[in-house]
């Protein structure tokens, strides 16, 4: 069976795990040697929030603007690297809101995409601890897609994980692969993260590449699962890292979703849409 619409080459993407502080400027020089340590690659894969970790207040002093310095930092990094950057989120400021912002970045530190996480996490932890983001975030609305050398990649961040839904829609816009930048909470990582990060993958037959946060809140206590993931169209888990900060490295090859897609064509068996 002949599929069409497959990539033509293959895509090096390296995910770095880490565990943020609360200091905006320490993180970005800290994420700065890690990332000169890597060969070179395709892409660069940071996880959601990764710039600063803390408490609501926090988020909401370090807001910044598509033009802050953050932004400013990805800019160069990419221009460095000559790599794409999915930076996995930001606190974006706009408009007197507070936004939960994925960008990527292409080789030329030109922001090629921008997505507003759509769904905001809320959930009563085992210990006591709640979390509820809409306190500072306001939600998305608009699911993206974006090109990198002819991959089609559907952006998504965290909790949207748990919202099959949002993949399926970059499905039918024939994505081959998933970002799902988090900051995923030990408590319910342990359980659901690489189930659901698997499940997704095998639904739409699509890569998919997740980096997490690792390690503890210093402001919350709150402790991150870790455990990057990089999964194939199958569910394989080609790469995965543990609990401590790490880098983990994949070469996405095309040739495996063309057999996966081939092997069981659930793609063009779809009947509700």
């Amino acid at each position: 069976m002949k599929i069409k619409n497959i990539p033509k080459r293959p895509l090096k993407v390296a995910v770095v795990q880490i565990s943020a502080e609360d200091n905006l400027e320490r993180n970005l020089q800290r994420i700065g040697r890690i990332i000169r340590g890597i060969k070179k690659c395709d892409l660069i894969a940071l996880p959601e929030v990764f710039a600063m970790r803390g408490a609501d207040e926090d988020y909401r002093a370090n807001a910044q603007t598509m033009k802050g310095t953050v932004v400013k930092w990805l800019v160069n990094i990419a221009r460095r690297r000559r790599a794409w950057i999915l930076a996995g989120s930001i606190i974006e400021k706009s408009g007197g809101k507070c936004f939960n912002t994925c960008l990527l970045l292409d080789r030329s530190g030109r922001v090629r995409a921008k997505y507003r996480k759509i769904h905001l996490f809320e959930a009563h932890l085992s210990n006591g601890q709640s979390v509820r983001e809409s306190d500072i975030y306001s939600a998305g609305n608009q699911p993206v897609t974006v090109k990198i050398d002819g991959w089609i990649c559907g952006l998504t961040i965290c909790y949207d994980l748990r919202f099959p839904e949002l993949f399926r829609r970059y499905s039918a816009r024939g994505a081959h692969l998933f970002f799902v930048p988090a900051n995923f909470t030990q408590k319910t990582g342990k359980d659901h993260w690489i189930t659901l990060l698997r499940a997704r993958a095998i639904e739409n037959q699509a890569f998919v590449v997740a980096p997490d946060q690792c390690g503890v809140n210093p402001k919350t206590g709150i402790f991150s699962y870790g455990n990057s993931m990089i999964a194939g169209p199958w569910g394989e888990i080609i790469a995965r890292a543990g609990a401590k900060e790490c880098v983990i490295t994949a070469e996405l090859n095309p040739d495996n979703l063309r057999r996966t897609r081939s092997r069981i064509p659930v793609l063009q068996h779809r009947r509700i849409f």
